[in-house]
């Protein structure tokens, strides 16, 4: 049976393309099925070579190359022209595309870009805390406050381009679906890469996990893994949604293999398999992206567990927090986590309750209590009385009603350490991420094949916001001839 990659997905007329992805002692077998995902452009045939390398797309022992492997993709090359970036002058589209190549007309203005080499796909990979904060600060009540006056700028107006799309939007035929967020606020990454940011500290964590034999350690060094890693994930910078289909495959340097597949689009929901390496652990689960709204701020979580089974069959899952963004529309700009975090062992009936931003108090207007800081946590790991009254949430740990009996508390800052008890797990000008590496021959679906992200990269906002506003007019297509296939279907 297929692991986690469940593509319930009909892209209207396009056949489907997927990779069902099956778990073997030392790799995976991957079976390629179609390849519209993205489509194949159809407009001129393919020359000699293109047509080889594209054949050549299979599975095979060097599925997952390191970046520094020497590997030529197709599409990394003009075919024509004088501009380094663009693919063709005479062609609508790159070999690998979501937008269909029956229905797109020939545009000047929005060429066709190359695609990233493997070099360009290191992207920026930050690995100290300095690095990491490049463009930001530790605000002075805890947190992340963006100092970059660029991205100040970008992010500039962009409620009063809503509104100006908006009024348009009531006078063309298709209403308010026309509505788009400009490219200025994105970054040249997918939200699939982005995912990948929060994993970094697992090939540090997760092996130690693995060969514990006391429940309790094990579960100590999963809570390291997922809050150590929760810095890496936090900017003011906005990735790309994926596209419906759009696909990852990569890993981290020690081995570790991550696939990842954008399945649903209403809701949004991205399913995700990680096979550690050596097999010490397996690591699947699905996000569904969820955002809260308020007057100068928006709360964004990743809603989902994430289940980590290991060698010997014992699994462990937890959730993440949410990710607040204050000043959004004017004051200081700053990001930080709320929320609670959730560890279950079953099997031996262990329970973890980590709460963020713990410093606040109560009341109508909040508020926070002398010394507290936003990026500190408190939270307890006990023995679960799975009998107990289920809570959907909690802001306290006093507030549990679940405890058998506590094993120990647990404290810290995400900006700087774990402890459990007095003992220090992890300290952040210590532990160092692992770098990400994104596999040689992957699936045309892939996230790097986008359009509008790849000009982005370009740093051409223009030609990147014609390309999303062509994918996203394509995704709804796409739908319309989904849901009017579902009613013309016979019974």
């Amino acid at each position: 049976t297929p692991v986690q990659m469940d593509s319930k997905v009909l892209r209207g007329n396009a056949r489907m393309n997927t990779a069902f992805v099956f778990p073997l002692k030392w790799d995976f077998i991957l079976i390629n099925i179609s390849s519209s995902f993205g489509r194949m452009s159809s407009e001129k045939s393919p020359s000699k070579e293109e047509s080889k390398s594209a054949v050549q797309q299979k599975p095979d022992s060097t599925l997952l190359a390191k970046p520094d492997a020497e590997y030529i993709a197709i599409g990394t090359k003009p075919l024509n022209g004088k501009d380094p970036f663009v693919y063709s002058i005479d062609r609508s589209l790159s070999p690998f595309s979501f937008v269909d190549p029956i229905k797109i007309k020939h545009n000047p203005e929005m060429p066709p870009p190359i695609y990233l080499t493997t070099e360009e796909l290191k992207y920026q990979q930050h690995f100290t805390k300095a690095e990491m904060l490049t463009g930001y600060t530790e605000s002075a009540d805890g947190g992340v406050e963006c100092t970059d006056k660029k991205i100040y700028e970008k992010q500039k107006g962009v409620i009063m381009d809503l509104l100006k799309q908006a009024v348009k939007g009531v006078f063309v035929k298709d209403g308010f679906v026309r509505i788009s967020l400009p490219v200025r606020v994105f970054e040249g990454r997918s939200t699939l890469d982005r995912i990948l940011d929060g994993w970094r500290m697992a090939p540090t964590y997760l092996p130690k996990a693995a060969v514990c034999t006391d429940p309790v350690a094990r579960m100590k060094w999963v809570i390291t893994f997922a809050i150590s890693g929760l810095y890496c994930m936090l900017t003011h910078l906005k990735p790309f949604n994926p596209l419906l289909g759009e696909t990852l495959e990569g890993g981290f340097e020690d081995g570790t293999r991550i696939y990842c597949e954008h399945t649903s689009h209403h809701p949004a929901i991205t399913n995700f398999y990680v096979l550690g390496a050596n097999d010490l652990y397996k690591m699947s689960g699905k996000y569904q992206y969820k955002v809260e709204f308020a007057a100068n701020s928006f709360k964004l979580r990743q809603a989902g567990y994430h289940h980590i089974e290991f060698s010997d069959g014992n699994t462990v899952s937890f959730k993440l927090p949410f990710a607040k963004f204050a000043g959004v529309v004017m004051g200081t700009r700053i990001a930080y986590y709320t929320g609670e975090m959730k560890f279950i062992d079953k099997v031996n009936a262990l329970k973890a309750v980590v709460i963020f931003d713990c410093g606040k108090t109560d009341g109508m207007f909040g508020g926070r209590k002398k010394g507290a800081k936003r990026d500190q946590f408190e939270g307890i790991l006990y023995r679960w009385d799975i009998m107990a009254e289920k809570q959907k949430k909690v802001k306290k740990i006093k507030e549990l009603k679940d405890i058998e009996s506590p094993i120990c508390q647990i404290s810290g800052s995400w900006l700087h350490n774990v402890k459990f008890g007095e003992e220090e797990y992890w300290n952040i000008d210590k532990g160092k991420p692992t770098s990400i590496w994104y596999a040689a021959k992957a699936l045309p679906s892939d996230w790097r094949f986008r359009e509008d992200l790849l000009w982005v990269r370009r740093e051409n906002e223009a030609v990147a916001d014609l390309w999303k506003k062509e994918l996203e007019m394509q995704q709804r297509s796409d739908r319309s001839q989904r849901e009017r296939y579902k009613k013309e279907k016979p019974k």
